[in-house]
This record gives C-alpha cells, structure tokens and sequence, in this order.
C-alpha cells in the first residue's frame, strides 16, 4: 500500500449510501464499550451556528432557614448566586490512504479491517480527551500523609481506608450517588492488582445477582463500584509543556481574572487549543526554595501571550514575577514516580458536548479512487477515515467528583 500527503478530502456524492451506513455503524458500535471516562456523563449537543465556546451556569444551592417568621413581616428576598465556566468544543479525526491495488490484490477485506481500527482510535481518541478534562478537576485527595503529587512514592497505595474517605467527602457535600445506589470510580489496571487484594474487596463473581454487571465493572468497596480500564490517567514525569517548551516565564499576574502574561515564548492557536483544560505546575522561587502549586488552564489568548487560569489552589503575595513565577509541566511523583489517578464520582459530576444539534456526531468519510478529480487523475488513491465535527468534556460540579492520587505496585 502506498501512502500519499495532502490527498483531496470530500466525500464523494458517487458512494453507494448502504455502504456508508454499514461504516458508519461499525464505527459507532465499536466506539460505545471503549470509552469508560464519558460512560456516567451528561451528554449534551450544541446547536449549529452557536460559536465553539458553551458556557455552563451552575447555581450555588441555598441554606437552611432557621429563623422564624416575624408577625406581620416580611423578610428579605435572597439573591441568586452562580458561576460561570466555559469549554470550547473542538474538531478531531484521522484518515488513511489506500490505493486501488489494496481493492485487486490484496485477499482479506481491508476497507472493513481499516474501519475496525479507525474505531479503535476513535474509541481511544475521544476517551483520552475525557480522562484529560475529568483529571483536571480541582477537588484531590492525596493518600496518606502526602500533601502533593510530587511526595507519593509506588508504596503510597490505595486502600480501604482512602476510599471510605473519599466516599465520606462526597456524602458531605450531598453527592447523589448512581440509580444502582453506588458511587462510580475508574481505576487503571495497576491499582486493580493492589486493591483486588485488599481484605474488604468484593468481587463480581460474588455478586448476588451477576445479570446486572456492567462492562468493564470489577467488584465494589464501601459503597464504590469500580470500572476497569487501561487508558486512566498516569501521572509521569514531563519534560516539556507542549513541543519543546518546557517552561514558561511570566512577565505579570492578575490575580483578579487568574491571568499570566508570558515573554520569551511563541504559541500557536493550535497548540493554544492543545493546552486548554490542562493540569499545569505554577513554580515559585523565594529565597532560594521553589514553592509548585497545581494550576488548571481555562483558556490562552495565543497572541497576547496570556494565559488564564480555571483554578489555582491559592494566591500569596509571592506571586510575583520577582520571584519566578512561572508554569511548568505537571510531573510525577517523589523520584519521577508514576501516579495514579482513580477517579470517584457521583451523579450529575461531569458531561460531555457534542456539535450538530442532532446527537450523530461521529461520521465516517470514503473517498474511493477516482473522487479526487484531476488531483487523482489515473483513478489510483482513495481514503477512509473518521471525523467528530465537535466534542469537549467538562466537569459540571468539582465537588461531585474526587481524584485520589496514589502509587501502585510496579
């Protein structure tokens, strides 16, 4: 098979619809038992004509009335408080070139083995941008004694312990749990292999009624139902932010609108779109000892150099640029060791927003040979590939959802 760059992609009026269809639908079936992180999410579609960025009202709840009513009197009224966060949905999609001799030759169907791969990536490709959003939420409970991701070492584990905490931080904030009367979590495979072997684990080959597991489902501790999948977020050491830049210098700080103006440093709009929603470190430098704060990305206006941040843990008056500050990537652990991230959650934690108004949101594009014109004039290239007009997935409520950081086994 020959590969070739820059190949006209429009989809060709010529291609038989019952053949789209049937790639369209092994795209999508193959895509649903993959994607773990969206599987409890709100699903949401944005209207055409509506812009790229969505913005999400959540209202804070009021409190208990204890004071009685006065003879005669009426109170004050309350006032409505809410905040505001925004996401930007975002294109994604991959293709391959094929020639027609793939469709002479070759003796296995490869159009519907490329189909069946491209689903995998989609699969993959959507999930990761989940597991990115879900991770950079700000409410993170570190095991045992460690006050930082940078302190966890492989024998800080998750235990039975950790989890009965999470899960009291949830109640405490009247966390819903799911219709199945559990809270969710996902866990990598690692951790499986340390918290299998804890005492209070229950299995679902121990299930009173096995008919009701749910893919990818592994067993449950207090109250938490645990799903299994290879693509949880691990936290590794990072030499670089995004190309080579591996650290930013700031020139200024707003507090106010959580704002850092850089120098020294080009961004493109893509990358500026890369870097959105994205777990950073914030280095500071005082008398010779660097403070490292985690920070979470809202946005950057690439062309200004600013960027600014969704949340920030605290701001001192050492924040500023006489002592360094500066974003640098979010490493690992204590001697770079890996970290692992299980995410525990309730109802209504987080959602996931498509682009078109009417939920197809994932497609697939045939170019057969010959679609291309005089770009493809003897007939010979053709691609198959797949393409999301528009996704994002946002946290809704940071209380509602916990990302306990621990090590696993090796």
């Amino acid at each position: 098979m020959a590969v070739f760059d820059h190949l006209n992609k429009t989809t060709s009026a010529g291609v038989k619809p019952s053949v789209v269809q049937f790639y369209e639908r092994t795209l999508l079936e193959n895509m649903k038992p993959e994607m773990v992180h969206s599987r409890d999410a709100q699903h949401r579609t944005l209207p055409l004509h509506n812009g790229k960025r969505v913005q999400f009202r959540r209202f804070t709840p009021f409190g208990a009335i204890t004071t009685p009513l006065a003879e005669g009197v009426t109170p004050d009224g309350q006032s409505l408080f809410m905040t505001e966060m925004t996401a930007m949905v975002k294109p994604y999609g991959a293709f391959v070139e094929a020639t027609d001799e793939l469709d002479y030759y070759m003796l296995d169907d490869m159009h519907r083995e490329t189909a069946l791969l491209l689903s995998d990536q989609a699969a993959l490709s959507l999930d990761t941008i989940s597991r990115n959003a879900l991770n950079a939420g700000m409410n993170v409970q570190y095991v045992g004694r460690n006050t930082s991701r940078g302190t966890i070492t492989a024998s800080d584990k998750l235990t039975y312990a950790e989890i009965k905490k999470a899960v009291r931080n949830l109640k405490r904030k009247n966390v819903r749990p799911f219709p199945d009367g559990f809270y969710h979590a996902i866990v990598h495979p690692d951790t499986v292999h340390d918290l299998t072997s804890d005492s209070m684990w229950v299995d679902v080959t121990k299930y009173q009624d096995k008919a009701k597991v749910e893919k990818y489902e592994l067993g449950t501790i207090w109250k938490v139902k645990f799903f299994e999948s290879t693509n949880a977020m691990v936290f590794n050491a990072k030499t670089y932010l995004y190309g080579s830049v591996s650290s930013i210098t700031a020139t200024a700080f707003d507090a106010t609108t959580k704002c850092i103006t850089a120098s020294g440093v080009t961004i493109s709009e893509d990358q500026a779109r890369e870097l959105t929603g994205q777990l950073v470190n914030i280095s500071i430098t005082k008398n010779s000892t660097e403070t490292v704060v985690p920070a979470c990305i809202e946005r950057i206006d690439a062309g200004a150099k600013k960027f600014y941040l969704k949340w920030i843990p605290s701001v001192t008056t050492d924040w500023t640029t006489t002592n360094s500050l500066s974003i640098k990537p979010y490493g690992g652990g204590a001697s770079n060791a890996p970290v692992y991230s299980t995410l525990i959650y309730g109802q209504n934690a987080f959602g996931t927003i498509e682009l078109g108004g009417n939920g197809k949101n994932v497609k697939v594009i045939i170019n057969p040979p010959g679609s291309s014109g005089a770009l493809d004039p003897l007939e010979q290239r053709g691609t198959i590939g797949w393409k999301v007009k528009g996704f994002c997935t946002v946290i809704l409520q940071d209380d509602f959802i916990t990302r306990v950081e621990h090590g696993a086994t090796a």
